[in-house]
C-alpha cells in the first residue's frame, strides 16, 4: 500500500521543513523533491508500457516509486507553468529547462494520489476573478469589483461610487523593481479624489468600493478544520488599509457556523483540501471575502498563537479516505486529454 508522502518545494521552505520533521516522528516516510535541483542533480523516470505507468524520483541521497506515493504536497513549483515562454528559443539552456518543466508537468500528472493541491486546481483557484465569483455563490459579501485597464471604464466606475473611497490593488502580488533598482510590493492602496486614471491604461488594475474594518481576519483551512486569527489591522496607520503594510497584532478567532460552511463551500467550487484566505469584518459585524491563496503562508500562526497548523497538515497529507485534494472533473478531463 502506498506509504511516501510527496513534498514538491525548494531547498529553503520552513513549512516543508515542519511538516516533514511532524511526518517523520509519525514514522511517516517522506520524499523531498525539488524541481529547481532537476535535471542537474536529481532524475525523474516515467515508463509507459500497455496502458500502465510507472515511474521513480531519485535524488542522490533517495528515491521513491511513484506507486509508492500516498500523498504529495505540491508547495513550491519552481515556476512549473514557464513552459510556453520561449518556446521557440534556440538556446540550449532553455531547451533543457523546458524539456525539464515539461517532465515535471507529467510527473504531476501521473502521480494518482492525495493532492494537496493539485497544480492545475492550484492555477484555476489562483484567479482573483474567479475567486470573488466563486466566493458570492458560496454565500459570502463580496465588493463589487472591476478588473480593467480601460481607463474610460475605470473613470465611469469610480465615479459611480460617490463618497465612497476606492481601493485599488494589483492582481497578483509581484514585486517591482525601478530603474534605479529600488524594490518595493505594491499593496492595496486608496485612490485620491480626482486623480487621473490614465496609467490604468498600462497595466489592468483591480478596483474596489473601500470597506471599513473593525479588523481583518486571516483563515486556513486544512481539510475539513478551519483555523482563524483576529488581525488588529486598525490599530496602526501602516497596515490600516492593507494589513502587509504593518505588523498588527493578532489572537485566535472563533468564525460562526455560517461563515465556516461558506468558506467550505467555496473550497469544495475549487477542488482544493487547503488554502488561506483574507476577510474584513466590519464595525457593523458583516463579514466580507478579499481573497483567497491557494497555496499560502500559514506557519507564522502556528509560532505566533499555537494554532496545531504543522500537525494539522500532516493530518491532511495522511488522510488517505478523503477525496478532496484531486482534479475536479473537468481538471482530470484536461489531465486524461493531455
Amino acid at each position: 500500500m502506498p506509504d511516501t508522502v510527496l513534498i514538491i518545494t525548494n531547498d529553503h521552505d520552513e513549512h516543508a521543513d515542519a511538516v516533514a520533521d511532524e511526518l517523520s516522528k509519525r514514522e511517516v516516510p517522506v520524499f523531498r523533491f525539488h524541481p529547481a535541483d532537476f535535471p542537474h542533480s536529481c532524475s525523474v523516470s516515467i515508463e509507459i508500457e500497455d496502458g500502465r505507468v510507472q515511474g521513480e524520483l531519485r535524488t542522490s541521497d533517495d528515491r521513491v516509486a511513484l506507486d509508492d506515493i500516498c500523498a504529495a504536497w505540491f508547495r513550491r513549483s519552481g515556476n512549473l507553468y514557464e513552459t510556453r515562454m520561449s518556446i521557440t528559443s534556440e538556446k540550449l539552456d532553455n531547451y533543457v529547462k523546458i524539456q525539464s518543466q515539461a517532465t515535471v508537468s507529467a510527473v504531476c500528472s501521473c502521480v494518482q494520489a492525495l493532492w494537496v493541491s493539485h497544480p492545475l486546481t492550484l492555477r484555476r483557484a489562483e484567479v482573483k476573478a474567479l475567486q470573488l465569483v466563486e466566493a458570492s455563490r458560496a454565500g459570502l459579501k463580496i465588493p463589487h469589483t472591476l478588473v480593467s485597464n480601460d481607463p474610460e471604464r475605470a473613470t465611469t466606475f469610480v465615479d459611480a461610487l460617490g463618497d465612497t473611497d476606492c481601493a485599488i490593488k494589483p492582481l497578483l502580488a509581484v514585486g517591482v523593481t525601478d530603474d534605479e533598482g529600488g524594490f518595493r510590493m505594491p499593496l492595496t492602496a486608496m485612490l485620491p479624489r480626482g486623480h487621473s486614471l490614465a496609467s490604468v491604461a498600462h497595466a489592468p488594475t483591480i478596483l474596489q468600493p473601500y470597506v471599513e474594518k473593525a479588523f481583518e481576519l486571516r483563515c486556513v483551512v486544512m481539510g475539513e478544520k478551519i483555523f482563524a486569527a483576529k488581525m488588529d489591522t486598525q490599530a496602526d496607520e501602516k497596515s490600516r488599509i492593507d494589513s502587509r503594510g504593518g505588523d498588527p497584532e493578532h489572537e485566535i478567532f472563533d468564525l460562526p457556523d455560517g461563515v465556516k460552511a461558506s468558506l467550505h463551500r467555496l473550497m469544495d467550487s475549487f477542488g482544493l483540501n487547503f488554502a488561506s484566505l483574507d476577510m474584513i469584518v466590519t464595525p457593523e459585524g458583516e463579514f466580507v471575502f478579499l481573497e483567497l491563496n491557494p497555496n499560502g503562508q500559514w506557519l507564522w500562526l502556528e509560532i505566533e498563537l499555537g494554532l496545531p497548523l504543522v500537525a494539522s497538515m500532516a493530518d491532511l497529507l495522511t488522510s488517505n479516505h478523503a477525496s478532496a485534494g484531486r482534479p475536479s472533473e473537468d481538471v482530470r478531463g484536461a489531465l486524461s486529454a493531455s
